[in-house]
């Protein structure tokens, strides 16, 4: 990844963003996020950045349904995302 520091999933935003774009490198939603997690240390966090560029990548139909289902917060999340769906559709 053009660095001397391998990526090691820590809280310090330059390594997180390193770790984040080396997860990036596989394929699916559900595999970035678990190899952002494979790092250890600052899972969440890294996760978290690299569970946010899959999510641009593959979109919501890249998350696996059961990981939809267990989501905490769907019922303010789902509003929210049809506004802003609805306000980039609107858009020239």
């Amino acid at each position: 990844l053009g660095t001397r520091h391998p990526p090691t999933g820590s809280g310090y935003v330059v390594d997180c963003l390193l770790s984040a774009r080396a997860a990036c490198l596989e394929k699916s939603y559900p595999d970035i996020v678990r190899a952002a997690i494979a790092f250890g240390n600052d899972t969440d966090t890294t996760a978290c950045v690299a569970g946010g560029i899959a999510g641009i990548r593959h979109g919501r139909a890249g998350i696996p349904p059961r990981w939809l289902e267990l989501l905490r917060g769907r019922d303010v999340l789902d509003p929210m995302l049809e506004r802003l769906r609805a306000a980039f559709d609107a858009q020239p």
